[in-house]
């Protein structure tokens, strides 16, 4: 079942350009405290797969204001028990996923190794944007086209199996970005590269309950989980389902029943509803060292494997942050600060209360005064 505020939204391509700024701001403004995330494994393979990271924290920093943090799964294969449930951890903790250019063949391969798709589909029970563009979104449906080996090595068309993640949102398809490439000049390149002959066999080949979605390049839709789909950038939205093809252009609006599926059931919004335990994570917030080591030691002995790995990944984002009580560190000290402060402003020696305040600002002390004096608090 879908949480109503999650979304799927499946670019074209320019997903880290100038024609996407204003379509992922919109997306983000409708979060009320985005945690974005990246995920590296569609360009896991190339050389240049750091630059790339690089490249779209850089664009979320510096055209959307927003930090972007990185779930790195290049080879799952090769990823340790450790780093697999971490990247699961990070999508848990996200709000806004964002993957994109790259293999969708190889992408498929390491996501579904290592649990990313159903991760993905259970994400959409709570409020999530996947923002998935280009090769990774050729991955979130019940097929995918495997480009490289088709279009670089001359494979005969075929399918892979997807991530099938749009069958939580009842949409059984198969999705092709740069549907309207034009990169081929004398050759055509439409269709992700496959031209309409090839095109036509891989249709053939599909399911009669299966259809294709093509996306233009620096095009945007946004399936919501009321059933609601919108399509925004510069081109169309092409849907190819029972010998019948429409199209529907950027700023006009239709539904996941136009696209070939069905609406699934909402959850009910829970508000500030309360999650389920979590000892553990409890023992961490209160930094109960003790109690924190007690409950690993018990998923050990119990030999439950797959619990003491999250118990570790939590405890090593907790070290990250510090596993200490700022406030209760800082306190001797901030409240000094703050008496000095207060007795140059009796003084009315306000230069230097306006540099002790600089300073505390500069290290994440806010302060604030009130009626009943100065009051501070840490800025997470």
């Amino acid at each position: 079942m879908l949480h109503p505020q999650s979304k799927v939204v499946l670019m074209g391509s320019g997903e880290t350009g100038p024609s996407m700024v204003a379509i992922h701001r919109k997306l983000l403004a409708e979060i009320t405290d985005p945690a974005a995330l990246v995920l590296d494994t569609t360009y896991g393979f190339q050389e240049n797969a750091d630059e790339l990271t690089a490249k779209a924290v850089r664009y979320f920093a510096e055209s959307l204001g927003v930090e972007l943090a990185v779930a790195t799964l290049r080879r799952a294969r090769s990823a340790s028990p450790i780093e697999l449930a971490r990247v699961i951890a990070q999508i848990e903790a996200a709000n806004y996923i964002f993957a994109g250019p790259g293999s969708p063949s190889y992408a498929l391969a390491n996501l579904a190794e290592a649990g990313v798709g159903a991760a993905l589909s259970a994400a959409l029970q709570r409020p999530v944007t996947l923002c998935f563009a280009s090769a990774a979104a050729l991955t979130l449906g019940a097929y995918a086209i495997p480009v490289y080996e088709i279009y670089k090595a001359g494979a005969d068309p075929y399918w892979l199996p997807g991530l099938d993640v749009l069958a939580g949102l009842g949409l059984k398809a198969a999705i092709i970005p740069h549907y309207d490439n034009r990169e081929g000049a004398t050759h055509d390149t439409r269709f992700c590269y496959m031209g309409k002959r090839r095109l036509l066999e891989l249709e053939e080949m599909l399911p009669p309950s299966v259809s294709i979605i093509g996306i233009d390049e620096h095009t945007a839709v946004v399936i919501e989980a009321n059933g609601g789909v919108a399509v925004a950038g510069k081109g169309f939205l092409t849907v190819r389902s029972g010998g019948r093809e429409i199209r529907i252009g950027a700023g006009e609006q239709t539904t996941i029943a136009d696209l070939g599926g069905a609406p699934q059931p909402l959850l009910e919004d829970q508000g500030g509803g309360v999650p389920a335990a979590n000892p553990f994570a409890e023992a961490l917030a209160r930094y109960d060292a003790a109690a924190a080591i007690e409950l690993l030691a018990g998923a050990v002995a119990k030999g439950d494997l797959q619990s003491a790995i999250g118990m570790l990944v939590e405890l090593g984002a907790a070290l990250d942050r510090g596993f200490a009580d700022r406030r209760a560190l800082l306190a001797p000290f901030i409240e000094l600060a703050v008496s000095e402060r207060s007795l140059a402003r009796e003084r009315q020696e306000y230069g230097t209360s306006d540099r002790i305040r600089a300073a505390l600002a500069a290290q994440s002390v806010l302060l604030e005064d009130t009626p009943g004096g100065t009051v501070w608090r840490l800025i997470d």
